[in-house]
C-alpha cells in the first residue's frame, strides 16, 4: 500500500503531455507521440518524469534538444546514450508539473481537461463520457461513450455545438446533431 501511495504522490499535479512509441537513430533519442493539442508544452520540456504504466518504473531526466518531425517529435534525453537504452523506453510516457503548462485563454482547453468529461444536450439528456479527442485538422471532435447502450457520438469542438464547457466540473453540453436523432448516423 505505501508503494501505491508514493506512487500517487509522485504523480500528484503532473500531467501526461507525451508517450515514447520508438526509439529515432543510433544515439539514443526516442520518438514522441504528443498527448496535447498546445505544441509549445512539447517544444518548451525541460525537466520531466518518465513512467510506465505497464512495468510502475519512473524516472526523472532533462530534455536536452527536441525536434519535430511529421506528427511527432524527437527527444534528446539525459541518461539515454544510444539505440538500445532508447528502446527500453517505448511505453514510458512523459509527464509535466501541470503549474509549467502555458496559460490558455478562456476558450482553449487542454485534453486532459476534457477527456472523461460527463456530456448532456440542451435538454439535460445524458449523451456519455468523452474518452477520446480526434484531431481532424479543422478542429478537434469529441468522441462520446455511453456504456449504457454502448454507442459513439461523435460531437465538434465548435461554437456551433458546445453550448457550455465547464473545464473544473468536468461537464460539457452539447447540440444534438440532427443525424444522430432516431438512431442512426446516415443523412439523406
Amino acid at each position: 500500500m505505501s508503494e501505491l501511495n508514493s506512487l500517487s504522490n509522485l504523480l500528484d499535479n503532473k500531467i501526461s503531455v507525451a508517450k515514447i512509441v520508438n526509439s529515432h537513430g543510433v544515439h539514443g533519442e526516442v520518438k514522441i507521440i504528443p498527448l496535447t493539442n498546445v505544441k509549445d508544452v512539447i517544444t518548451n520540456l525541460e525537466e520531466v518524469l518518465l513512467y510506465n504504466t505497464s512495468t510502475r518504473n519512473f524516472f526523472f531526466s532533462k530534455v536536452l534538444q527536441v525536434k519535430p518531425l511529421n506528427k511527432f517529435f524527437v527527444l534528446n534525453l539525459r541518461g539515454i546514450k544510444d539505440m538500445d537504452e532508447a528502446k527500453k523506453m517505448i511505453g514510458y510516457e512523459v509527464f509535466i508539473d501541470k503549474k509549467d503548462l502555458p496559460s490558455l485563454n478562456s476558450e482553449e482547453y487542454y485534453w486532459y481537461e476534457i477527456l472523461d468529461s460527463e456530456v448532456y444536450y440542451e435538454d439535460g439528456k445524458y449523451v456519455g463520457k468523452v474518452e477520446e479527442i480526434i484531431q481532424t485538422g479543422a478542429n478537434d471532435v469529441i468522441s462520446i461513450k455511453n456504456l449504457e447502450d454502448d454507442k459513439e457520438v461523435l460531437i465538434p469542438m465548435t461554437d456551433h455545438y458546445i453550448v457550455e464547457l465547464k473545464k473544473e466540473d468536468k461537464s460539457i453540453i452539447v447540440k444534438k446533431i440532427e443525424w444522430y436523432e432516431n438512431g442512426t448516423n446516415q443523412t439523406d
